[in-house]
């Protein structure tokens, strides 16, 4: 065996040009394949990354049918006491209440709608990097807003309130008849009346003892585009501080009017986000939707995201049917079916780039076998066994992979090497985002010992799948006609 091995080694240098530019070809073909197999492994670990620390986390609870209506009242227990509970849970790194709702919100002759994120900075910072998005101003105080004592309605206060009620459904029934009853000449809408405007006065009041606001302005991080939208922009010395006009429709039906004051902004390179998102503290949405120690998420860090699976059916069946515990993979499947497409179509292109590199091969032991057609027929006319000519022209083959591999390899490590220093810069081409998760504008490579395994396994088969035309031709080339060869 190892005669045979030392005359193939001699065989290959015997054309050392050629044997040379075969084995570059197949060492740039593996380089490639890594650097890409690479920045595929980097890339599907950042989209991960991204999903889970941006703002899914590795667990989620809901109320079982919220994610289906994003009704306000659907919502799980948030108090102290059930936040403790689950943070004492196996394998539980951190836990972050959140309440959502949908507003209207304006700035002097601007307005826009606006979905409301209610979160508490310190609880959110140990599951996701949220707070690393703030591009400009402050973040969110870590103490929650005071707000005024709910007040209840004494017996006389609640007889108004009916009162007013009534009134107010007797005027708009007036109004539809009076309006259904008119001819086409309009009638001049009537000025409001001392008695409506202090029954206004009256309702307001009631409502402000039930739900009564905030002693100071809730402090509010909005979108980078949604302060644009509104004119908003920070003073020369980078501080906000504008106040806004919100709008809010809490849980019961009860709409409240507040002054927000700006502290910062975020931009997250997610279009719908940084266009419509507006923060809060989670203790301010919930006076304004009057859910307290409510909450319409609750998103968990493990220790290891590995056992995301495993520990949401352990919560699930900890917290029982009333409320709905999913892993980030089932709350985004489609994250993980853009990974498995990714892999297929960077599979595919590897493959087609070593298919091209196995016809390079096939092409030079099929040129050196050709050329060697005499020494081939009088190695068999002396006895040499055409299953031993096979194995040498094979030994060739495999020693031109090894040789080529081992210089791929090593070039290939220097190259991912780089791409995880450095990385590929994609700023140019604007924000980056894949299945809506923001990426990083610098794509690194990550290198495992499957990227470089794979790579160099299939084109060591791929080689000598090729060269077994060649090997073949060989073996059975017959002495005497190999002998006639020019």
């Amino acid at each position: 065996m190892s005669t045979v091995y030392r005359m193939a080694w001699r065989n290959l240098g015997r054309n050392a040009k050629r044997s040379r530019v075969t084995g570059l070809g197949l060492a740039l073909a593996l380089a490639l394949c890594m650097a890409t197999l690479a920045l595929m492994d980097g890339l599907s670990q950042e989209l991960i990354q991204g999903t889970t620390e941006g703002e899914v986390g590795h667990i989620q609870i809901h109320e079982p049918r919220y994610l289906d209506s994003r009704a306000l009242r659907r919502s799980v227990p948030a108090d102290a006491q059930a936040l403790a509970a689950l943070r004492s849970a196996e394998g539980v790194q951190g836990v972050s209440a959140r309440l959502y709702a949908f507003a209207y919100l304006s700035h002097g002759s601007r307005s826009s709608g606006v979905q409301l994120l209610g979160i508490d900075p310190e609880q959110e910072a140990a599951v996701t990097v949220l707070h690393r998005k703030r591009s400009s101003g402050e973040w969110l105080s870590a103490e929650a807003t005071p707000w005024r004592q709910a007040q209840a309605l004494s017996e006389a206060q609640q007889a108004a309130d009916q009162a007013l009620t009534e009134a107010a459904i007797a005027e708009a029934f007036a109004r539809l008849e009076g309006r259904a009853s008119s001819t086409a000449t309009p009638t001049p809408t009537p000025a409001p009346s001392p008695t409506a405007t202090s029954g206004a006065d009256a309702s307001l009041a009631l409502a402000e003892q039930l739900a009564p606001g905030p002693s100071r302005r809730p402090g509010v991080v909005l979108g980078a585009k949604l302060a644009a939208n509104l004119g908003l922009s920070a003073d020369p010395e980078g501080r906000w501080g504008q106040v806004l006009e919100l709008l809010v429709e809490g849980a019961h039906g009860v709409q409240s009017h507040l002054e927000l004051e700006v502290r910062g902004v975020l931009q997250t390179g997610l279009d719908h986000q940084d266009r419509s998102r507006l923060l809060l503290h989670l203790s301010d949405l919930q006076h304004m939707l009057q859910l307290p120690d409510q909450a319409h998420e609750i998103a968990l860090r493990l220790t290891d995201p590995g056992q995301a699976d495993a520990r949401a059916v352990a919560l699930q069946a900890q917290l029982g049917e009333g409320q709905q515990v999913q892993s980030w993979s089932q709350l985004r499947p489609d994250v993980l079916a853009l990974i498995a497409a990714n892999r297929a179509l960077m599979g595919t292109l590897v493959f087609i780039v070593f298919l091209i590199a196995g016809v390079g091969v096939l092409n030079t032991m099929l040129v050196s076998v050709m050329e060697r057609q005499r020494e081939l027929s009088l190695l068999k006319a002396l006895g040499l066994a055409p299953s031993k000519v096979l194995l040498l022209v094979m030994a060739e083959t495999v020693l031109l992979c090894l040789a080529g591999g081992l210089a791929g390899l090593t070039a290939g490590a220097a190259l991912v090497g780089w791409l995880q220093v450095h990385g590929l810069d994609v700023s140019r081409f604007g924000e980056f985002s894949l299945s809506g998760v923001g990426m990083a504008p610098v794509l690194r490579a990550q290198l495992s010992a499957a990227g470089a395994a794979l790579p160099l396994a299939m084109l060591v088969l791929i080689s000598v799948v090729s060269a077994l035309v060649p090997a073949l031709w060989a073996a059975r080339l017959a002495p005497a006609a190999g002998m006639r060869a020019q």
